[in-house]
């Protein structure tokens, strides 16, 4: 999965800005949180993508398993460091902060939440956002609504975590909560492709996708996702500061 995840990303890059739209939107929430801290922290932004969150501020680290996005990252000043979440490439104790908004879904959550423990100080602090279950549920559905009437079974979709398996994942390896939210951020369209844009233009394509997609699919899918001529991306956003 993971090969075809930075394959995906790396070709979003140039658009990515222009169509994450509710990326951006829980960056900036998760950003404010942050600003009540020291600007001169050693930061680590995991999953940094093209680097805009943090641009501002004067220390930071952005790992990303994108070389197009790290490219992205350092022509905004950042130190950009192609690599996976799952594996830091990090001596121990050594980031004040880590940052991420968007990016743990697309890994492992045992494994991730392990190595950002190693490799904060003590007293250091995770600042996260995760869309986790019930994101994308309208579309969702209505995908599988059609590729069961097509194909005679489901398809294989992305499985966001839940809220639930976010928390217990960081207490398992340390970490104490010290303030979390709940936010659901929704977008409607005019039409599925203008939906579709802001999903597959920024690399959050589906990675397990096995069955090849045609005409009368994508006609099933268009009809069984409109509501009242609309159409909706949604995502259910877990926002939570952890402290090891």
């Amino acid at each position: 999965m993971k090969e075809k995840v930075k394959e995906n990303f790396s070709k979003a890059v140039k658009e990515y800005n222009k169509y994450a739209l509710i990326q951006q939107q829980a960056g900036k929430r998760l950003l404010k949180k942050l600003n009540l801290f020291e600007k001169n922290l050693l930061i680590l932004d995991l999953g940094a993508g093209t680097g805009s969150l943090l641009k501002e501020f004067k220390n930071v680290v952005a790992l990303d398993i994108s070389f197009s996005m790290c490219k992205s990252c350092k022509e905004k000043g950042l130190l950009p460091i192609v690599g996976d979440g799952d594996f830091l490439p990090f001596k121990e104790k050594v980031f004040d902060v880590v940052f991420s908004n968007f990016a743990l879904q697309w890994m492992n959550l045992e494994k991730v939440t392990h190595e950002i423990k190693q490799v904060l100080k003590n007293n250091g602090f995770a600042f996260i956002s995760i869309p986790v279950e019930g994101s994308l549920s309208q579309l969702f559905s209505a995908w599988n609504r059609a590729h069961l009437e097509v194909f005679g079974k489901k398809d294989f979709l992305f499985r966001f975590p839940t809220e639930r398996e976010v928390i217990e994942a960081f207490c398992k390896a340390g970490f104490k909560i010290l303030e979390f939210e709940r936010r659901s951020f929704s977008v409607w369209f005019n039409s599925p492709q203008e939906a579709l844009r802001c999903v597959n233009k920024i690399g959050a394509k589906n990675p397990f996708r096995t069955s090849k997609v045609s005409k009368k699919l994508v006609r099933r899918f268009y009809k069984f996702y409109e509501i009242e001529g609309k159409f909706l991306l949604n995502y259910n956003v877990f926002f939570s500061i952890f402290k090891i």
